[in-house]
């Protein structure tokens, strides 16, 4: 690790060199925006050459990803805290969902998970498996009786899935008249609450439906 560059203090291993890395990026966002913001940009931050930065993060997708992904874990403490004392499954959702569909669009290192002028790459991020869990967890689990609704940690997966793709479609699709505050609660509350909770009405597995 040692060499010039790095503002004279290289890092003290790879971990602590992609930290530098994401941190130097993200700053560059925030002062010039995604589109000005580039491997070379990011390169000059730091003091070190592109292609030490390409051993770390082939592409500048890949590192916008690495930055959306270390944005999201702040992310979750505002969403905590914005539902703060809610145990009522679908007023849970609906508040969770409504509340990033309020903020991320306005959050530039949190859309850089959405859109970084490819959509196509961050819709098909958002669904990860990796963010699929750090969703169910930060979000759904330990805040209600999930169980006795009829969820396993399987069926948690596919709310969250369903929660990302409503959220994906409002950022890259966003109705008009856009809806906020409790004209979006009220919308996602029509259309979410009879879903949410119809899985605790169905039957368990090989018992049959009553006539």
């Amino acid at each position: 690790m040692a060499g010039r560059g790095w503002g004279g203090s290289p890092p003290v291993d790879e971990s602590d060199a992609r930290r530098r890395i994401v941190a130097a990026t993200a700053e560059c966002v925030r002062r010039l925006g995604a589109s000005a913001t580039t491997m070379q940009v990011v390169a000059d931050e730091l003091g070190i050459t592109r292609r030490t930065m390409y051993r770390y993060h082939p592409t500048v997708e890949d590192l916008f990803a690495a930055v959306g992904r270390a944005a999201l874990l702040d992310f979750r403490t505002r969403v905590d805290e914005a539902t703060a004392g809610i145990r009522d499954a679908v007023t849970l959702v609906v508040e969770s969902l409504a509340f990033a569909i309020e903020v991320v669009p306005e959050e530039p290192l949190l859309h850089l998970l959405v859109d970084a002028g490819r959509p196509d790459l961050y819709g098909a991020q958002m669904v990860s498996p990796e963010i699929v869990a750090l969703c169910r967890e930060a979000v759904l689990e330990g805040r209600v009786d999930w169980q006795v609704l009829g969820y396993d940690r399987a069926a948690l997966d596919e709310l969250v899935t369903v929660m990302l793709r409503m959220f994906h479609s409002f950022v890259f699709v966003p109705p008009d008249p856009p809806l906020r505050g409790d004209a979006l609660r009220d919308w996602l509350r029509r259309w979410l609450a009879p879903a949410i909770l119809a899985r605790g009405q169905q039957p368990a597995a090989g018992v049959p439906h009553s006539p």
